[in-house]
């Protein structure tokens, strides 16, 4: 009989986070199908479960194997759902991977007693080798065997310590196949700038040493692509079963390789789905021009956002991004003048040595910019990047004395040296009332509201947390609230 493998989205609370279809939980559906196994995924945000509900959920499954992606906001409510699959059946194997254990693998592992393994890095081709060895040895997996699983994380029983696999990252992603769609219905997520959402990934590595960024820690430094013609066989299946008439593309770096983007454009072309899609999660504005955003529009391009951060030299410099201000104003115009294509800029307020004064002269040159959206995020302390290693070395963070729960954009994880949380936050509110209380761009979003119900949806969103939330969350979060009342065996 099968093992049942349950892969789950864990509970979290506040209201800065997306909930949309998960790539990575995708594949790894499409990884362990390949290899015989009954795989269910669980979206808790989605369903908006409590605790009490997943427990119920996990009780009625009888499942053999259950994983978990956590991210550092989800660091607490993870170790609490593993106490509770092993309060309801300690044989169950427990599971965890996505960027926290992939930055902190000894920790995490350490700090969540009733997860038996966690994993750095991808997982696509180590995971189904440890379930193969867990239908065979079950808790007894030879150690000699699991210290030959790439990415794996485990206890040496023998030395009492944990150790970290060398991370395998596969070239050909051509082999990890497609997501495993029909995991989920796609088409009750709601919108993310549009009224429908359909991530996709051609390329995964990123090469930069962005201070603020983990990206080379996920998935490795070099390059690597699918074919174009594999990412097309993926928009058939999305057409052909769900309808779609858009898509995202989610790359770290998708416009880095030019002549990637002309094979993947020109496949789109040639393709003739006629679909329309954007570059939501940010692309280098300098590796932009404009044949290249030609050729983008042509096969269906409509929208991209740039990572800009800083508009002050000293900050570019300070956070290693390796591109200059009077570039980016160079690039954006360019971007304006050769293509129809919306520009979208992300910001970051709030590095450690960052001046008020500075902060002002970023949301000046936001606003000089020809962009139709903006984002101004207060920096986190990613685990993996250097500013997470900096704070740590200055004694600015202590790891055992972090709380997991406040790294969002929208609260304050770490103080700085110029500018204090409270003001951190009124100034973040600044930046959105400067760039959107301007007549152009308010009179651009309300023509693209009644096109797109979630544009409005999503500004109004914006605009209540940015109008009520404080420094931090002052609820109780609930895997405190339920422990407390019933127990994790209850």
């Amino acid at each position: 009989m099968a093992l049942k493998v349950l892969l789950v989205l864990p509970i979290r609370e506040g209201t800065n986070y997306q909930i949309a279809p998960d790539l990575g939980i995708l594949y790894l559906g499409t990884a362990l199908r390949g290899q015989g196994y009954d795989v269910t995924l669980l979206d808790c945000p989605k369903e908006d479960l409590s605790f009490s509900d997943f427990r119920d959920f996990v009780r009625d499954g009888e499942f053999d194997v259950i994983g978990f992606r956590c991210y550092s906001r989800d660091h607490n409510y993870v170790r609490y759902h593993s106490e509770i699959v092993k309060g309801v059946n300690p044989n169950i194997l427990t599971l965890t991977g996505g960027p926290q254990p992939s930055a902190l693998p000894e920790f995490v592992l350490g700090n969540m007693p009733h997860m038996d393994f966690a994993w750095s890095a991808e997982a696509e081709e180590g995971l189904p080798q440890l379930l193969t060895l867990f239908r065979e040895y079950r808790t007894g997996i030879p150690e000699n065997l699991l210290a030959e699983i790439p990415g794996l994380v485990w206890r040496n029983a023998a030395e009492e310590g944990i150790v970290c696999n060398d991370p395998g990252f596969g070239f050909d992603l051509d082999r990890f196949g497609v997501p495993a769609w029909d995991l989920v219905d796609p088409s009750s997520y709601p919108g993310f700038i549009w009224d429908e959402y359909y991530p996709l990934i051609t390329t995964r590595g990123c090469p930069f040493p962005c201070t603020y960024c983990n990206a080379p820690s996920l998935s490795g430094k070099k390059l690597r692509h699918r074919s174009p013609e594999h990412v097309v066989e993926e928009l058939r299946l999305l057409k052909s079963r769900y309808g779609i008439s858009r898509f995202s593309i989610l790359d770290d770096e998708f416009t880095l390789n030019k002549k990637y983007v002309y094979a993947m454009c020109e496949a789109l072309v040639d393709a003739g789905l006629d679909l329309r899609w954007d570059c939501p999660n940010g692309v280098r504005i300098d590796s932009l021009f404009p044949e290249l955003l030609q050729a983008m529009e042509e096969a269906g391009c409509e929208a991209l956002a740039v990572g800009i951060e800083s508009g002050t030299s000293r900050i570019q410099k300070l956070i290693d991004k390796r591109v200059t201000v009077d570039k980016i104003r160079e690039k954006a115009a360019m971007i304006a003048d050769c293509s129809g294509i919306k520009l979208t800029g992300y910001f970051m307020i709030g590095f450690l040595d960052e001046t008020e004064a500075e902060i002002h002269q970023t949301i000046k040159f936001a606003c000089s910019l020809p962009l139709k959206r903006a984002n101004f995020n207060i920096v986190i302390p990613i685990p993996g990047t250097r500013i997470f290693h900096d704070l740590l070395d200055q004694d600015l963070l202590k790891l055992d004395g972090i709380n997991w729960d406040t790294l969002t954009s929208d609260q304050i994880a770490f103080e700085r040296r110029h500018v204090s949380g409270k003001r951190l936050l009124q100034l973040q509110r600044l930046a959105y009332m400067k760039f959107y209380g301007r007549p152009k761009i308010a009179k651009y979003l309300l023509g693209a509201s009644f096109k797109h119900r979630e544009v409005i949806l999503a500004s109004l969103r914006k605009l209540k947390m940015l109008s009520w939330r404080k420094e931090t969350y002052t609820f109780e979060p609930m895997y405190l609230r339920e422990k407390v009342s019933r127990g994790p065996e209850a």
